[in-house]
């Protein structure tokens, strides 16, 4: 899916615990509705994993059945959906 600036950006924050195939698992739920994140950050701290992921091309329903999706995989202890800004590039 193509998606225009102008189409609002939705972020979700994810924390879990650090296991393996997590963060493929959060991915395919992207690919499964064809949108292509901006921006997908994982990282490990203090035996935790936090994910953001930054988003166009989801419809306000959408968004939030993948947040909703998100939060019942094993492992995942909390998803927060957020409207967000991206920094343009200089």
């Amino acid at each position: 899916m193509h998606s225009s600036k102008a189409e609002p950006v939705r972020r979700y924050v994810v924390r879990a615990e650090p296991v393996m195939g997590l963060t493929s698992r959060v991915l395919e739920e992207f690919a499964k509705r064809d949108v292509l994140p901006d921006l997908f950050e994982a990282r490990v701290s203090g035996g935790e994993l936090d994910l953001r992921v930054d988003c166009r091309g989801l419809e306000s329903n959408a968004a939030e059945h993948v947040a909703l999706v998100l939060a019942n995989f094993p492992g995942i202890r909390d998803v927060q959906l957020m409207a967000a800004r991206l920094r343009e590039a200089a």
